[in-house]
């Protein structure tokens, strides 16, 4: 009779398991019970803690083998040990947070091993595993296995792709087609048509070229919305012309995408005139004409715009994302026109809310209703933001104010919140700067959650982090928590800053008045303060206004590249840098536009020829160095160069707006923690 061979042999990651294990179970009864408090002080490398925590997992105390599994299982990751991780974490059946940790950590331990498909098959299988971690651990474990030449083991992971959607279809298609066979045929054509940019990368000596050719109508037509999507609109704007005037409204979007609003006007022409976002995308386009033309043709184009928004309304189907967008741009063109009482009717629909753009609609209605005078119906109710709404209280009080009431701007101007709005009161009211007085007691931050102790007292801060961050995006929402965890990790300035705002949402809002001296300080750290204050000295800049900007701009990255092509600190242009560089002694000669003096510098004397070239207004240097100086000139030449609410609120490109309004306040937050003797806004 023949033999058979056990299972396990055959499998050589099991045996080594075994064999890493089987010992240490073996001689748990002769040994004496191992506590958690004991298998903390053993010393050794990874395999070595693990083999102690799992000893008290496996005989320990009933209340500490979950605890102690946990990190038998943490420690078994560090040691490459997926098999003996997975072990650990089953007994542990870990939830929340510490699930979180425990999946992602398994992942890293399965792809450092470089293990088979097998253990990649018993993770996902894993009981404690959420769906989204199972979802995760199924595409990476495919993703792996196929780069290292096994896409056929790697498919076997990969959950139905019917059930798949966006960039987890995509990942799930490159696997299947790299698998071969009928399935992997149709795949492949599936993600040259939806995900081209994958394609490439998961077929790179293969031409799409020759699989577009045999594409139909429908599919050139998604075919040009994955590229639309995939931020590629010139390729979009190409294939969606290959699929005619089915792809006309995909065609118009790329159009617009690129700036090219007549191009736009004649695809969304070719989509017939009963089809909805065909008029929308027209509107659109009007739209992009209008703010790109004199005054005299603008409002042509902005009556256009509203005969094209209102007939793509009508077409809409009620409720849907289409609709929002055309009561958004119908009241937007009334808005601009003039016609405000016909403008909120469509402004105050929740569908056009939903929209992106509709603040900044809202707050031109609110602005250009005041700046005419008009009194009554100030709609200060719409604006969702603070900022939103603190624009329009200001409005509504300067209005107050012509008629003898200067009570609104006295209670905007002492909110104990530095913005432009609270500038722009004070200024009204002839004071200069808004007081803000921080407090010296520490901010208050919450311990760690209970679970995550054992973690600490094996001095596992990072996973600690890792999934306390977890639970706290988890529940959502602010809250002090978010200051606890800061409070333990170590964070860069950009990432921190975010966590700040939600631990205490008062950094982004307001007031400052009264909050801890500590976290405004780490809200506007000050590094490189030497080099900033040598580079503000020799352009003439206030300190204080440059570590604003560089806040804004890098958030004290020094090697921080925007899509633009900005580098450094002060995200300098490197064609301006070399331009002004040559006006300043000492930098003519080449240096690494990166070292923090050098960009600082640069920087400095960038936004003061800035305000040099615009009568001396910081706002409109700021917004030049945002937007270019040729964009900016014509809204400051049409404010009559007056500073203040008539240039800032004028403003027409929404990311220099609003880029002015932050660095205002950054500035002025910087100015009151560590220049309080400089001049207060307007800084001069």
């Amino acid at each position: 009779m023949e033999r058979r061979t056990p299972s396990a042999c055959k499998r050589p990651w099991l045996r080594a398991a075994i064999s890493l294990f089987l010992p240490v179970l073996l001689s748990c009864r002769a040994a004496p019970v191992l506590t958690l408090a004991r298998a903390f002080l053993v010393k050794g490398d990874s395999a070595t803690r693990a083999k102690a925590f799992m000893r008290v997992a496996v005989e320990g105390r009933e209340s500490e083998r979950a605890r102690a599994a946990v990190l038998w299982g943490l420690y078994a990751c560090d040691a490459r040990s997926p098999v003996g991780a997975l072990a650990g974490f089953n007994v542990a059946r870990p939830q929340g947070g510490l699930a979180r940790l425990a999946a992602h950590r398994l992942e890293e331990a399965l792809e450092g091993s470089r293990s088979p498909v097998g253990p990649w098959r018993a993770a996902v299988a894993a009981p404690w595993l959420s769906s989204d971690d199972r979802l995760r651990l199924r595409l990476q474990g495919a993703e792996v296995l196929a780069s290292r030449g096994e896409p056929t083991a790697g498919a076997v992971l990969l959950p139905e792709l019917g059930g798949l959607r966006g960039d987890e279809l995509g990942r799930a298609l490159a696997v299947t087609a790299l698998a071969g066979g009928a399935a992997g045929l149709a795949a492949e054509r599936s993600l040259a048509v939806g995900f081209p940019q994958l394609f490439e990368a998961t077929f790179p000596g293969r031409s799409l070229d020759r699989v577009a050719a045999t594409f139909s109508v429908a599919e050139w037509t998604s075919h040009a919305q994955a590229l639309l999507d995939a931020g590629e609109p010139q390729a979009a704007l190409r294939g969606a012309a290959r699929a005619g005037s089915g792809g006309s409204v995909t065609a118009a979007r790329a159009a617009l995408r690129l700036h090219r609003p007549s191009v736009a006007l004649a695809w969304a022409a070719r989509g017939g005139e009963r089809c909805a976002e065909c008029w929308l995308e027209r509107a659109e386009a009007y739209r992009q004409l209008a703010w790109g033309s004199p005054t005299g043709q603008r409002q042509r184009n902005f009556g256009e715009m509203l005969r094209a928004a209102q007939r793509g309304l009508q077409l809409s189907t009620a409720n849907t994302t289409s609709a929002g967008r055309g009561e958004l741009l119908v009241g937007e063109a009334l808005v601009e026109l003039g016609r405000f009482a016909e403008a909120l009717p469509h402004l105050d629909t929740p569908l056009a809310q939903a929209q992106p753009r509709w603040e900044w609609v809202v707050r031109r209605l609110v602005m250009l209703q005041a700046r005419q005078k008009v009194g009554a119906g100030l709609p200060t109710d719409l604006a969702r933001t603070t900022r939103g709404r603190r624009l329009a209280e200001y409005w509504r009080a300067r209005v107050l104010a012509r008629r003898g009431d200067r009570s609104a701007l006295t209670v905007l101007a002492g909110g104990g919140f530095p913005d432009l709005p609270a500038q722009w009161a004070t200024g009204d009211l002839g004071a200069r700067g808004v007081a803000i007085v921080p407090s010296a007691r520490a901010s208050a931050s919450p311990p760690p959650p209970a679970w995550a102790s054992d973690l600490l007292t094996a001095g596992r801060v990072a996973d600690a982090v890792f999934a306390w961050r977890w639970e706290l995006e988890a529940t959502g929402g602010n809250g002090p928590g978010w200051l606890g965890l800061l409070a333990l990790a170590e964070m860069p300035p950009l990432e921190a800053v975010s966590l700040l705002v939600r631990g205490e949402p008062k950094l982004l809002s307001g007031p400052w008045q009264g909050l801890p001296r500590q976290l405004l300080e780490r809200y506007l750290p000050l590094p490189w303060r030497p080099e900033l204050e040598a580079a503000a000295r020799r352009s003439g800049v206030p300190p204080w206004v440059l570590a604003g900007l560089v806040r804004q701009e890098s958030a004290w990255n020094p090697r921080a590249r925007s899509a633009a092509g900005a580098l450094g600190l002060a995200q300098v242009l490197p064609d301006s840098a070399a331009e002004v560089a040559r006006e300043l002694p000492g930098l003519a000669r080449a240096g690494d536009i990166f070292e923090p003096a050098r960009n600082l510098t640069l920087g400095a004397a960038l936004l003061a020829r800035g305000r040099r070239t615009s009568g001396g207004s910081w706002t409109v240097a700021l917004a030049s160095y945002n937007a270019g100086e040729k964009r900016v000139r014509e809204v400051w030449e049409a404010s009559g160069r007056r500073d203040g609410p008539e240039f800032v609120e004028s403003l027409e490109i929404p990311e220099t707006w609003d880029y002015v309004h932050r660095v205002v306040l950054l500035a002025e937050g910087y100015r009151i923690l560590y220049w309080p003797e400089g001049r207060a806004y307007p800084w001069t």
